[in-house]
C-alpha cells in the first residue's frame, strides 16, 4: 500500500504501526500488535476518505495528530502517544471526526478498539474495592479480547450481518493526500496544541 505521510526510519508502515512499537523500539513484535495494526489501516483509511463536512485542514491535522506524531530521542524516533491517548479515552477513532451520514464502519472501528484500553491502562487499584470491582471485569475482558483473533473475527461478521451499510459507499474523485508537508500552519499548529493537551491528561491523570 503506499502512503503519503512523512516518512520514518522504521521496518513497516509507521501510520499503521502498534502504539507499543513505535514507543519502544526494538520490543518483541506480538500478536496484539498485528491485531492494533489491522484497526489502524481501517481508521486511517475511513478519517482519509469517509465523506464528511469537516474543514479540509482540520481534518489533515487531525489525520496527522493520530498517525504521523513522532519525537526524537537519544536511541531514536519514536511515536504513538497519540494513538495511547485516544485507546486509553475510548475515543478512536478521535469524536472530532464527523462523517457527513451516519457510518457502520465507524461504529464498527470504535467496537475494535475497544480492547486496546486494557492494553494501554494499568489494572484498577485493588485498594479501592469499589472501583475494581467496577473495573476490573472490564479490564480482563479486554485483555481476554486480545489474546486470539476469535472476538475480532466474531465482531466483523455481526457487524457485517446488519442492516444500515450503504449501497453505495466508494471515495469520491477529491480523495485527500494528508502529510506533514502539505498541511497548513493553522491546522498544525492546532495538531500540535492537541498532542500537548492529551499527553498532559494521559502522563498527568486526576487524581494522581
Amino acid at each position: 500500500m503506499t502512503t503519503y505521510s512523512v516518512t520514518h526510519n522504521r521496518t513497516g508502515t509507521w501510520q499503521f504501526m502498534s502504539a507499543a512499537l513505535l514507543g519502544s523500539p526494538g520490543q518483541l513484535h506480538v500478536f496484539e500488535d498485528d491485531i492494533e495494526s489491522f484497526v489502524h489501516v481501517i481508521g486511517w483509511t475511513v478519517l482519509s476518505y469517509l465523506p464528511s463536512p469537516m474543514d479540509k485542514d482540520d481534518r489533515a491535522a487531525l489525520v496527522s495528530y493520530l498517525y504521523d506524531h513522532s519525537w526524537k530521542t537519544s536511541s531514536g524516533e519514536k511515536g504513538g502517544l497519540t494513538k495511547v491517548v485516544e485507546f486509553k479515552f475510548g475515543n478512536y477513532p478521535p469524536k472530532d471526526f464527523t462523517p457527513t451520514k451516519p457510518s457502520p464502519t465507524v461504529d464498527l472501528i470504535r467496537s475494535l478498539a475497544s480492547p486496546f484500553r486494557a492494553r494501554y491502562s494499568k489494572p484498577p487499584p485493588e485498594e479501592d474495592e469499589e472501583v475494581f470491582k467496577e473495573l476490573m471485569p472490564r479490564h480482563r475482558l479486554g485483555l481476554e479480547r486480545l489474546s486470539s483473533s476469535k472476538w475480532f473475527l466474531s465482531t466483523i461478521r455481526d457487524a457485517l450481518a446488519r442492516s444500515g451499510w450503504p449501497a453505495e459507499d466508494r471515495a469520491g474523485d477529491k480523495l485527500a493526500v494528508f502529510t506533514k508537508g502539505i498541511v497548513g500552519n493553522a491546522a498544525r499548529q492546532r495538531a500540535a496544541r492537541r498532542v500537548k493537551t492529551d499527553s498532559h491528561y494521559y502522563l498527568h491523570p486526576r487524581g494522581h
